[in-house]
């Protein structure tokens, strides 16, 4: 028996027996979990009812010990965590695939419902040999939520909706400082969905950087509602071949918002950057750059694709390769629909057709910081601007 199962017995019997936190000690200082002797917890669920059942009055962490947990885990609200009374949940190892959290029924292997300040660290979260599900669902007012070198391993069917939403936010309340740190997230039909509500409670502070995401086939990472994300060195890859397939798609996102240093390669097409009603500030531009998008396939491709009132943008050294084989009126490295699109300062960027060479923009305008450009269209442009050239060039064949 572990250390702790004497401590908690009659105390685990009263929570269920719906009495007040406080039967249980609070925890403080570092546990283990896991089948050995010196374990203090054998389970996670065990250490989750401990936690709710007493709280925290200190830091606490619970080191894993590598092999795999068969369980579904649920986290709510941690009495007395904090920023400073912070939960983590890490492997003892550090080997992020030697700690495998798994669950392969229905629903999410990780529930988090009006959790905060907890985080997860070098651990696999498993649920793709289920039929439906999430390996995290988020639900509730939430902040201060961080996976850092977490592996998720999502649903592989390929499907379309947020039930098999390989990590997925769901809009019951704000979600404040979010945070994916060189994770991998594989399969699902989206890698990260996260909606947040319209308005004055939107979603803020989700930083998704140094994260791997593969394989997904709705999308790789879609934000709803959110102010000022900051969406950096990730690297997004599919062989979808959903002709809807959008790699980065934000709707309706808010100021500042900064997408930068990230890879894109879409081999069977459709969209790489999406961005729907993302209006920055004329004072404070949102900053697309240094982007590599290559995006492929047979039907419609779009490299970035601007739509509604996507305003007070900057894009500079992106590159954006189109590798299509379908219909060429179609394919587009650079489109903005008949919305508002206000100051979209382009800047410094290649937009490369592989089949007919050249530059690809269309929409209503093109815009640099010299000089603003009559509405151009496929397949070329040869056009110069106060010095600025977008200059036709050859194919490669």
């Amino acid at each position: 028996m572990n250390k702790f199962s004497t401590i908690f017995t009659s105390a685990l019997v009263a929570l269920s027996l719906n009495s007040f936190a406080g039967d249980c000690p609070a925890l403080s200082g570092e546990f283990t979990i896991g089948a050995s002797e010196n374990a203090d917890f054998s389970t996670i669920n065990d250490a989750v009812n401990a936690l709710k059942c007493g709280g925290v009055n200190a830091p606490v962490t619970f080191l894993l010990e590598d092999g795999t947990y068969k369980e579904r885990v649920v986290i709510s609200d941690v009495p007395g965590a904090s920023a400073y009374n912070t939960v983590k949940f890490e492997s003892k190892s550090g080997n992020n695939t030697e700690v495998v959290i798994s669950y392969n029924t229905t629903d999410a292997t990780l529930v988090l419902n009006g959790t905060s300040f907890v985080t997860f660290e070098n651990l696999t979260i498993d649920h793709k040999n289920a039929t439906y599900g999430n390996c995290a669902r988020i639900d509730g007012k939430t902040n201060h939520i961080t996976f850092k070198s977490v592996v998720f391993d999502g649903v592989e069917a390929n499907r379309t909706g947020t039930a098999t939403a390989t990590v997925y936010f769901t809009s019951a309340a704000p979600k404040t400082n979010v945070s994916f740190e060189d994770c991998e997230i594989n399969n699902g039909s989206f890698g990260i969905y996260k909606a947040g509500i319209s308005g004055e409670n939107m979603d803020s502070k989700t930083n998704v950087t140094g994260t791997l995401f593969f394989n997904q086939y709705e999308a790789g990472l879609a934000l709803t509602n959110e102010d000022a994300p900051v969406i950096t060195n990730n690297v997004i890859s599919t062989l979808s071949n959903n002709t809807a397939f959008k790699a980065v798609a934000l709707d309706n996102v808010a100021n500042n918002v900064i997408i930068s240093n990230n890879i894109i390669n879409a081999s069977n097409g459709s969209y790489g950057l999406v961005m729907n009603n993302c209006g920055a500030q004329a004072t404070n531009l949102g900053q697309i750059n240094n982007n590599s998008i290559a995006v492929g396939g047979n039907g419609e491709t779009f490299g970035v694709y601007l739509t509604g009132n996507t305003d007070n943008q900057v894009l500079n050294f992106n590159r954006v390769k189109l590798t299509i084989s379908g219909n060429q009126n179609n394919n587009q490295a650079y489109y903005r629909n008949t919305g508002s699109g206000n100051n979209i300062n382009m800047m410094n960027n290649i937009f490369y057709d592989l089949n007919t060479g050249g530059y690809t923009i269309v929409g209503n305008t093109y815009k640099d910081f010299f000089n603003q450009l009559p509405a151009q269209s496929n397949p070329s442009l040869s056009v110069s601007a106060n010095g600025i050239m977008i200059e036709k060039v050859s194919p490669i064949k």
